[in-house]
């Protein structure tokens, strides 16, 4: 046999599939119910798994691959603890998780959560960065969620040959997460900002709401988020607090009722949602440094 053959033979080796043998086994070891996995479709890259996790409490060593873990439900309460960094919080629907090959980390799931795991092959991630790579809570990265899902569905249409549309997006599930990782310190949550949808129903929300009181609480609802969550994320997308954006809107609808001349400013004080016209004029004067009579007498 010549060794150009060789080479032929080696190269047309097939792969090795990935399977549950080469993960935590969470799923297992906990008695979670397990909806879907990648068992027996021949992915060699990737192995996920669908399943609604029970609480547990538990220490995972460093594998050799890994680990990207999607919340489907939520808010729940976790701890996450590795190489002595903690994060004790409460993690909304949408956030994910990345613990790095040849990391340990403890574990605390405090209540039941639905989750997509999803194991990446080492060999996945650029060589250069793998040393760089840090235990991270990301919330609310369309990019991830994107990737993650479609992973999803091909767990469960259990297409035939889908390794072939798998691997690739593996790869860039890999790539987009590597690059947050590795420029995170240990468990720091990476915010990635409201969704355009996200902020198109708050929008709508406020709007619709102006001439009333205004909760935190349901504004985060109208966002899909917790409380906590949304107050961290708010900030990232608008550099605003909701109180100050709750503001500016109600003193851009009164410049708009002021500019129509149709009513008087007590009216255009209670249609903004301030309880009187001296609560309106303060606050007038404050963002734009003057009364709404001058700012009247200014544009007509």
């Amino acid at each position: 046999m010549t060794i150009a053959s060789c080479s032929i033979e080696r190269d047309m080796e097939p792969e090795q599939v990935f399977g549950s043998s080469e993960t935590h086994r969470i799923p297992e070891l906990f008695g979670a119910d397990v909806r879907a996995s990648s068992e027996g479709y021949g992915w060699v890259s990737v192995y996920a798994s669908l399943q609604r996790e029970r609480p547990f409490d538990a220490r995972f060593e460093a594998i050799a691959n890994s680990l990207v873990v999607l919340h489907r439900s939520g808010p729940v309460e976790v701890t996450l603890r590795s190489g002595g960094a903690v994060l004790s919080r409460s993690i909304p629907k949408g956030s994910i998780f990345f613990l790095p090959a040849g990391h340990a980390c403890e574990i605390e799931l405090q209540g039941a959560l639905d989750t997509l795991q999803i194991y990446l092959r080492s060999e996945l991630f650029d060589s250069a960065r793998k040393d760089q790579l840090t235990p991270t809570l990301v919330e609310n990265d369309a990019i991830l969620q994107h990737l993650a899902t479609s992973i999803e569905l091909a767990l469960c249409e259990q297409m035939a040959n889908s390794a072939l549309f798998v691997d690739p997006i593996a790869r860039a599930l890999a790539n987009r997460i590597s690059a947050i990782s590795a420029c995170s310190k240990p468990w720091q949550v990476r915010v990635a900002g409201l969704a355009e949808h996200q902020l198109k129903r708050l929008r709508d929300f406020v709007d619709t709401n102006l001439e009333s009181e205004i909760r935190l609480e349901s504004m985060a609802s109208a966002c899909g988020l917790s409380t906590k969550s949304f107050i961290r994320i708010f900030k990232a997308s608008t550099g605003k607090s909701p109180y100050q954006y709750v503001i500016a809107a109600r003193i851009e609808r009164a410049k708009r009722l002021i500019e129509e001349e149709q009513e008087g400013l007590a009216e255009v004080a209670l249609r903004c949602g301030f309880s009187h016209q001296e609560h309106l004029t303060r606050v007038f004067r404050r963002l734009t440094g003057q009364t709404p009579g001058q700012y009247r007498r200014n544009v007509n």
